[in-house]
């Protein structure tokens, strides 16, 4: 294959297989293949300066509140322990499966989730401040470190992002 120059509105010292049919094709392959394996092994990389589930988003406090509401409203489908017999178990909400699903999504993605879904057999209704203390509770069950001040939901805690 030649390495011919393009010139012009393509710029100047770009080979003309970057841009060829079958250059691009291949371009967009190695590009969707490097994306696919990076996704399918949880591998995110957050933006400079941007927080993370690691950086002590939650207090201890409103963990503690989460925890109540988490065993008042979401323990009877999450934990199998608790699963009322013949009912079908909801996701879990802790561990290596929950945290690879949700790594590289953002904490307001799963506030939302919570907020307009669950507890999905309609026995409760959660307000964002509620479903931020579970939130908290979440990310204490799964290892994160807390801090001196509460997650918000509408705010700062919106653009947090779940690392595994």
């Amino acid at each position: 294959m030649q390495d011919r120059v393009v010139r012009g509105f393509r710029g100047s010292g770009v080979p003309r297989f970057w841009f060829g049919r079958r250059g691009l094709g291949v371009t967009l392959v190695v590009v969707l293949a490097v994306s696919s394996v990076r996704a399918s092994t949880g591998q995110t990389a957050a933006a400079p300066g941007a927080q993370t589930t690691r950086d002590k988003v939650y207090s201890k406090e409103q963990a503690a509140r989460g925890g109540k509401l988490y065993v008042a409203t979401c323990r009877s489908c999450h934990d199998p322990g608790h699963l009322a017999e013949g009912k079908k178990p909801g996701p879990e909400l802790t561990g290596d499966k929950f945290l690879t699903k949700w790594s590289g999504h953002k904490l307001g993605e799963l506030h939302t989730n919570i907020l307009t879904t669950m507890p999905n057999d309609g026995s409760a209704f959660l307000d964002d401040d509620q479903t931020a203390d579970i939130l908290a509770y979440l990310l204490q069950a799964n290892g994160f470190p807390d801090g001196a001040s509460a997650l918000k939901s509408n705010t700062t805690g919106k653009d947090v992002l779940i690392v595994k």
